[in-house]
């Protein structure tokens, strides 16, 4: 497999995009999490029960007590819904 210049100019940038990002949430896990309620309404209640329902979305609880709020991961739930970036598919399809 052959890559010009600007393939590897995007691969670099989104890898080290996807590391910064990593960082951050290595350094503020908070930063990673939201409430189902929340991710109901930023990704769509029903696409996230069928992430639930499959097996693909994980969730926890923040704390002890059923009725304690469950907590998603965003980076997970932007991988689960879309995927790659768009650049990065492109430099390596």
């Amino acid at each position: 497999m052959e890559i010009d210049a600007w393939q590897l100019k995007v691969i670099i940038r989104e890898t080290a995009k996807e590391a910064v990002e990593e960082y951050i949430r290595r350094s503020n896990p908070t930063s990673d999490e939201i409430t189902y309620s929340k991710a109901c309404r930023r990704y769509g209640e029903g696409w996230l029960d069928h992430q639930i329902a499959i097996g693909a979305a994980k969730w926890i609880r923040k704390g002890v007590y059923q009725n304690s709020p469950k907590i998603f991961s965003i980076k997970q739930l932007d991988d689960l819904k879309y995927g790659p970036s768009s650049q990065l598919r492109a430099a390596m399809g």
